[in-house]
């Protein structure tokens, strides 16, 4: 059997995994155009990644599976599955939690814990920066810790 995962970042992620059949290595590039890359590997070298890495505790990947009950069961063997939620959302989800009210866009952002999510956070917001307030551009500015002229200027 194999596993999906899916790189949601937009910049490029490399795993070398250690299995019965000796090292593989996988290369994941960022998103282009919208579209996260997507790679199939084996089971053994799922669970290789999720004992021996913290690549989905820090949302460097994902699981990427159609059918929602086999998401479920490979995400419940996850070490620290509230740190894989908090830092594995998608571009769509990072652009409706900055659509979103300013209060609620504040909590979500404040539960990321890793700097390549909040990176990936400003880039989705570098995007549509013209379509947001200006205090949430403020807040997210004060969120990254860098001045919001330097940021978006």
């Amino acid at each position: 059997m194999t596993v999906k995962l899916e790189r949601r970042r937009k910049t490029g992620y490399f795993v070398r995994a250690f299995t019965s059949q000796g090292e593989k290595q996988y290369v994941w590039s960022g998103i282009k155009n919208g579209r996260t890359d997507v790679k199939e590997v084996p089971d053994e070298v799922y669970e290789y990644l999720t004992m021996n890495s913290v690549c989905f505790d820090k949302g460097e990947l994902a699981v990427f599976e159609s059918d929602k009950t086999k998401k479920s069961n490979l995400e419940q063997s996850i070490g620290d599955q509230e740190s894989y939620k908090q830092n594995s959302h998608t571009q769509k989800e990072i652009q409706d939690i900055l659509n979103g009210h300013h209060m609620k866009m504040k909590s979500e952002l404040n539960k990321i814990t890793v700097d390549s999510e909040k990176d990936f956070v400003i880039d989705v917001a570098k995007d549509m920066a013209d379509k947001l307030a200006k205090g949430k551009i403020d807040f997210l500015a004060e969120w990254y810790g860098v001045e919001s002229d330097i940021l978006f200027g």
